[in-house]
């Protein structure tokens, strides 16, 4: 075998360093992306999780302000509702108070009156079943009609 020059060598030895230099590097820059890749995946779940909870959050702060609306709305006729009855529990009270007072009142002061103990027909009356001639004396009950035939 033919000896190589030793400059020859030198440029071989040297182009294996560099070789072997440039599959570090290669390696290296491998191991780098692979991280910049993970880096990159974490940062895009972290930023697809926190687009989540503000998806979240807004919708549940929607659904509470609903929730809220509704509520207050239904507080809003419920207190309708309690003015409407306790104005009728004022009239009703007020109403029963003028009834009580109407009922309690004494009857109006009218004139005496004669009270005759004679029958009508001895006093000269006309017929008239109540014994006063216009009309005017004690009630009676309206006549009963007939009773029907038996058949």
């Amino acid at each position: 075998m033919s000896q190589k020059p030793p400059r020859i060598v030198e440029y071989e030895r040297q182009a294996e360093q560099r070789a072997r230099e440039l599959d570090e590097m290669t390696a290296a820059q491998d191991r780098m992306m692979e991280a910049q890749m993970r880096i990159q995946a974490e940062a895009d779940r972290i930023a697809q999780e926190q687009y989540e909870m503000e998806q979240y959050y807004e919708t549940e702060a929607l659904k509470h302000a609903e929730e809220m609306r509704i509520h207050q709305e239904e507080v809003r006729k419920h207190e309708d509702f309690m003015r409407k009855h306790e104005r009728r529990l004022r009239d009703h009270e007020a109403s029963m108070e003028a009834f009580a007072k109407v009922i309690a009142m004494p009857a109006k002061p009218t004139r005496a009156r004669q009270i005759s103990f004679m029958a009508p027909s001895q006093r000269g009356g006309n017929e008239n079943p109540n014994g006063s001639p216009n009309g005017n004396g004690l009630l009676m009950t309206p006549p009963r009609p007939p009773a029907a035939f038996p058949g």
